[in-house]
């Protein structure tokens, strides 16, 4: 099974970072198959279909990725819906972050190690590009939540199976190790618009839309376990984590089935672990 990491090294006025993280995308866990998630649609004819998302109107169709998974606490328990942005929208977004990137002097070092400067009053980690990211893809993934709102509300699903459909949504996204994208991740509206991500990029995601339904959830992050995951703030058994008087209940998010609450054993050490409550994207935590 392949293992992947991210580290982030902190040093005066310098963060110093060894990107990779997740479960990888083939093998077996904890004694569950997890196979490589790839976009398509429902076997069942009776799945729920969330919609088509197109950005900006008059997109071509072709340009949209379909997504199929199940959300088991839910009947029925298939769901699909479709994604996609114009040739344009994907360049700017592309384009803002590398900019980002240059203006906080990002710098490769290759073998997946990087460098850069924290922005005048955020710590050496990445808190800041958390949220910038969620800033500026905040319209596009609103849009692909609204969908997921629509039909939370049309079918009166409570906290915990909304939570579980928007995790499995994003479980179903392929694991891919970012290559040339600053800061070793992909922007949230490009994870699902182009079906890759590894940890850190899927669980900013996660926790965008998962905030758009009104869900509290944040980003746990472990610097020495090398390793991102969400936590959603609801009641529930298995390894949760707390913060300013909160409990947050872990959820992977790079291993397609993977319940909430329940931890990779090789990560199953809550010291290890920091919450970042991260602001903006339709925050509800606060």
């Amino acid at each position: 099974m392949k293992t992947f990491f991210k580290l982030l090294l902190a040093f005066v006025g310098l963060a110093s970072c060894f990107c990779c993280c997740g479960l990888g995308t083939l093998g077996h866990l904890a004694g569950m198959d997890i196979a490589p998630a790839e976009p398509g649609h429902a076997s069942s004819a009776r799945a729920v279909d969330l919609g088509l998302v197109l950005l900006p109107q008059g997109t071509p169709p072709q340009r949209a990725l379909d997504y199929a998974w199940r959300a088991e606490s839910i009947r029925p328990p298939e769901h699909r819906v479709s994604y996609g942005l114009g040739t344009r929208l994907a360049r700017e977004l592309t384009e803002e972050h590398a900019d980002f990137g240059r203006r906080l002097r990002y710098r490769s070092l290759g073998k997946d190690r990087f460098t850069f400067t924290p922005p005048t009053g955020c710590s050496a980690d990445m808190r800041c590009i958390y949220e910038e990211l969620m800033r500026t893809n905040a319209e596009p993934v609103r849009a692909l939540g609204d969908r997921f709102v629509a039909s939370i509300q049309e079918r009166r699903l409570d906290a915990a199976q909304a939570t579980q459909l928007i995790i499995g949504f994003v479980q179903r996204i392929r694991y891919e190790l970012p290559e040339d994208e600053a800061f070793g991740i992909v922007p949230p509206a490009l994870v699902p618009a182009e079906n890759r991500g590894d940890c850190d990029s899927k669980a900013v995601l996660a926790v965008m839309l998962l905030r758009q339904v009104g869900i509290d959830a944040v980003v746990l992050y472990s610097d020495p376990l090398a390793h991102a995951a969400v936590g959603v703030g609801l009641p529930g058994k298995g390894t949760a984590l707390r913060h300013g008087g909160r409990s947050y209940q872990y959820a992977e998010v790079t291993a397609e089935g993977w319940p909430l609450g329940m931890i990779p054993p090789q990560y199953d050490k809550p010291r290890l672990w920091k919450v970042l409550p991260l602001a903006g994207a339709a925050d509800t935590a606060g």
